[in-house]
């Protein structure tokens, strides 16, 4: 007997050689979610995130649902790229999954993933959006930001920054900001001061150098390796005792050699180590001392700068977007610079390496800080008052459905069955008024069976139907429309009959007229009740 109800939750990537940050965070709130709902997570493939569910009792499903990225970078191709996808064989066997699985809830992660998130809508499923990255500002932010709202029922926005462009469209009610956290039993503290020791003497690192770490899953431009790098041939050329590390998988590997021939040129390149990305941070961050964070895209959040702290470092960051917000939460003001300004980044992790005194006091500060701001606790607090706010009615099956044309079908066991008449849909017992429509390119995913019935007359299918009151008022104006025609067939009559009454000059010619008048006046007046009696039986007859 299920006691909880059931969650699917999608993932847009699932990567088999590196977690990255929305991963990282996905799978820290499948593990609070359990406790109130059975969770099965849908990955693209086979990769890190999918073992670690599995691990801790999560099932998973495969399928490669089509990304749209358009949708994150609010470009013009946005909702061609929307209609590209639905024709992939992926739309299909999404549809069938939902319908299969029946989940109470579906919590799509990123914007870059509309396609759970329209298909769940479409069958009546809520929708939990959750945003990870603020919504790129062009021409056509609006767009995204109205496929957000129109396919979600509720949205988490993991920072100010990712739901300040949702605060145009006035949906504050609809919005919860919940601050990613973590479990310190999963960074394991107890073995920092032997990962530290241990990964210096790996990388040719004593205890007597003050090493600059930079660390994200992929190396690229927007992650600002190449600001890092103008910092620290300044700070090398200053500070004898700096080391620097970078921790990363290249993706754009000319770009990364043109990081490394900053310090190439200036002769100082033995000053720096390079290690890939590794899943067990907890071996990484110890080795550092302080931890750079150049990001020139808008942060969603800024998940490495929190880690930063999480483990005791001096953090300098860019005010890109959630970064801001995570050195403001921690009191690190100071260690903030400008979006792209390199002297104020340099002038900044300069001050912790010329004091070790204030370093130290700084890195001690952190570990505290980020606890209150981002804790646990801080956590649980946030995730159950959205929780208690989201309303769950349950799965709605289908039976009786309708596109944007008239034809009705049945749904049983997967299949749509078209009824071949009006009449062998109401001779099955049912209603119009229980059939729902759903979108076309939903019906177009699922596969269609043979017709139900015979079809013995033109299909007038009663989904098209007006309302009662409508038909009521349709009759209405036929009967006046009928009246008026046979009124003014009347008045031509009379008049008629009267031109040909004014050539005649006897008395017994005016009582003749008169008497016919008299008599086609009844006459009138009964053919337009018999005609009212025809039409209102007609009318009843009648299926609008």
């Amino acid at each position: 007997m299920r006691t909880k109800p059931s969650m699917i939750v999608f993932s847009h990537i699932c990567s088999p050689a590196y977690v990255t940050g929305a991963e990282r965070l996905l799978m820290f709130m499948l593990r609070e979610l359990r406790t109130s709902f059975l969770c099965t997570l849908v990955v693209p493939n086979e990769g890190i995130l999918a073992g670690q569910a599995r691990a801790a009792g999560i099932p998973v499903i495969i399928l490669n649902i089509p990304l749209v990225v358009t949708l994150y970078t609010a470009q013009p191709q946005l909702y061609l790229d929307i209609e590209k996808s639905k024709q992939s064989e992926e739309w299909s066997m999404l549809v069938g999954l939902l319908l299969e699985r029946r989940p109470d809830v579906a919590l799509v992660n990123t914007s870059v993933h509309p396609l759970p998130a329209m298909a769940a809508k479409a069958l009546g499923i809520p929708v939990v959006w959750a945003v990870m990255e603020t919504i790129r500002e062009t021409p056509y932010t609006s767009h995204s930001l109205s496929i957000l709202n129109e396919y979600s029922d509720f949205l988490i926005c993991i920072s100010r920054s990712t739901a300040a462009p949702f605060h145009r469209l006035s949906l504050h009610n609809k919005i919860s900001i919940i601050y990613p956290s973590w479990d310190a039993a999963d960074y394991n503290p107890a073995s920092w001061p032997e990962s530290r020791m241990t990964r210096r003497e790996q990388l040719g690192l004593g205890e007597e150098h003050r090493v600059v770490g930079f660390i994200a899953s992929a190396l690229y431009e927007g992650k600002g390796l190449d600001h890092y790098m103008h910092m620290a041939v300044q700070l090398a050329a200053v500070y004898p005792q700096a080391m620097f590390l970078i921790v990363g998988n290249p993706v754009d590997t000319p770009y990364f050699e043109r990081c490394l021939d900053i310090a190439r040129s200036r002769g100082c390149l033995e000053r720096f180590r390079w290690v890939r990305f590794e899943e067990n941070i907890e071996q990484i961050y110890p080795a550092m001392d302080i931890v750079v964070v150049p990001s020139l895209t808008i942060e969603g959040f800024g998940l490495t700068a929190m880690e930063g702290l999480i483990f005791g470092k001096a953090v300098v960051v860019y005010s890109s977007g959630g970064l801001q917000e995570i050195g403001t939460a921690t009191g690190n003001e100071a260690y903030i610079a400008p979006a792209g300004d390199i002297a104020g980044l340099t002038a900044k992790a300069g001050s912790l390496l010329a004091d070790e005194r204030r370093l130290q006091l700084v890195s001690r500060h952190n570990q505290q800080a980020v606890v209150q701001a981002f804790g646990l606790s801080a956590y649980r607090t946030r995730l159950h008052q959205f929780l208690n706010s989201l309303t769950i009615q349950g799965f709605v099956p289908l039976r009786l459905v309708r596109g944007s044309i008239p034809t009705v079908y049945a749904f049983e066991d997967g299949v749509l069955h078209p009824f071949a008449s009006e009449d062998a849909f109401l001779a099955q017992g049912h209603s119009f008024e229980e059939v729902r429509t759903l979108p076309d390119d939903i019906l177009a995913a699922l596969p269609k069976g043979a017709p139900i019935g015979e079809q013995t007359t033109p299909t007038l299918h009663a989904a098209t139907r007006e309302p009662r009151s409508s038909r009521r008022r349709t009759r209405r104006r036929r009967l006046r429309r009928r009246r008026l025609k046979s009124g003014t067939r009347a008045s031509r009559r009379s008049r008629s009959r009267a031109k040909s009454g004014r050539r005649r000059s006897k008395p017994a010619a005016s009582k003749a007229r008169v008497g016919r008048s008299r008599a086609g006046a009844r006459r009138g007046r009964a053919g337009r009740r018999t005609g009212r009696r025809k039409s209102i039986r007609e009318g009843k007859r009648r299926i609008a």
